[in-house]
C-alpha cells in the first residue's frame, strides 16, 4: 500500500481530471472535492486488497443515496489512477420479471408483486455471475427497466475484470431477529401485512445463502443517508429522471413505495456496517468517511 506522502502525488495530479468527469455525471461542483476524497479513499483501499485476482466491492445505501454515481466514479479512478479494470453490477438489474413477481404474489403474499425487497431478486443468477467472473469467464447479465417495471429482453455481456463493484440499497444487510418483526413500522405493514407473513418472507430471503454469499465482499462500503426524508427526496428525484415508462411514480407513489424498504433501511442506518462508512449531508455531499480496520 502507498504511504501517505506517495499517495498524495497521484491524488493531486488526478484532481482536475476527476472534477471535469464529475461535472459530466451531474455532481454539484460545490460537492466535488468531498466526493473525490471519498472515492479516492475507497479506490486506495481496493488497490491495497488486490493481489492479481478479481476482488469485489459491495456498496450499500438507501434509495437515491448515489450508489450508481459512486460506482461509476470509483471505476474511473480505479482505471485512471490505479490501472485496475472495473465492472459494476446492480442488484436492481437482477429483479425478478414482472410476471414472475405476479406469480410470487399469488403464491406467497400480494406485497411481493412490488419489486425491491429481498425475495424479489434472482440472487442465484447474481451469485453464479460473480463466480463466473472470478473464474475469468465472461457472462451475460440482465438489464431492468424501472420505468416499465420489468426486465428488458436484451441483457449485456460483462467481461472478466480486476474489480467487480456490486451495489444495491440493501447490500450488506443482515436479517433481523424474529422478535424484531412483530411490530409494524409503518402503515403499509399495519394494514397490508397484518399477520407479518410478508416481512417474515422478506427477512428469510435476506438471510438466505444466496443473498449473504453475494454480500460477502473483499471491501464493503455503506452510504449513510441523513434520514428517511432524504431517501424520499432523492428517490423522487431519481424517479423524475427515468426514461418514460408506464410505471414511473409520482410523489404519492414514492411515499408508498419507500414504505416497502423502510424496515431494512432504518435498521441499516441505526447500525451502519462496512469497511468504509460514508455519511451524507442533506445537500447530498459526502460529509465524513470512516475506515475501519
Amino acid at each position: 500500500m502507498m504511504n501517505k506522502q506517495s499517495d498524495e502525488q497521484p491524488r493531486q495530479r488526478y484532481a482536475e481530471s476527476f472534477r471535469a468527469k464529475a461535472l459530466t455525471v451531474g455532481i454539484d461542483s460545490a460537492l466535488i472535492d468531498g466526493y473525490y476524497d471519498a472515492v479516492y479513499r475507497v479506490a486506495l483501499a481496493a488497490k491495497s486488497r488486490w493481489r492479481g485476482a478479481m476482488i469485489t466491492i459491495g456498496i450499500g445505501g438507501g434509495q437515491g443515496s448515489g450508489k450508481s454515481t459512486l460506482s461509476r466514479m470509483l471505476a474511473v479512478v480505479l482505471g485512471d489512477v490505479f490501472e485496475l479494470t472495473a465492472e459494476t453490477l446492480s442488484i436492481d438489474d437482477f429483479y425478478l420479471t414482472h410476471e414472475d413477481r405476479q406469480r410470487l404474489a399469488a403464491r406467497v403474499h400480494p406485497l411481493l408483486a412490488v419489486r425491491g425487497v429481498p425475495g424479489t431478486h434472482d440472487m442465484a443468477w447474481l451469485r453464479r455471475t460473480i463466480s463466473e467472473l472470478a473464474g475469468g469467464r465472461a457472462c451475460s447479465v440482465p438489464l431492468f427497466s424501472k420505468g416499465d417495471d420489468d426486465r428488458l429482453a436484451q441483457g449485456r455481456l460483462v467481461k472478466p475484470t480486476d474489480v467487480l463493484i456490486l451495489e444495491g440499497w440493501c447490500w450488506g444487510a443482515r436479517p433481523a431477529a424474529p422478535e424484531d418483526l412483530i411490530e409494524p413500522v409503518n402503515e403499509l405493514e399495519a394494514t397490508r401485512d397484518v399477520d407479518g407473513a410478508w416481512r417474515q418472507y422478506v427477512n428469510d430471503a435476506l438471510g438466505s445463502s444466496d443473498y449473504q454469499a453475494c454480500f460477502s465482499n473483499d471491501l464493503s462500503v455503506f452510504l449513510a443517508v441523513p434520514d428517511m426524508d432524504a431517501i424520499f427526496r432523492w428517490r423522487l428525484q431519481a424517479e423524475q429522471q427515468l426514461a418514460g415508462g408506464d410505471r414511473v411514480m409520482d410523489a404519492a407513489g414514492i411515499r408508498n413505495f419507500i414504505m416497502y424498504y423502510q424496515r431494512i433501511s432504518e435498521r441499516m442506518l441505526a447500525d451502519p456496517t462496512g469497511d468504509i462508512v460514508i455519511r451524507l449531508g442533506v445537500d447530498h455531499g459526502m460529509q465524513d468517511v470512516t475506515i475501519s480496520g
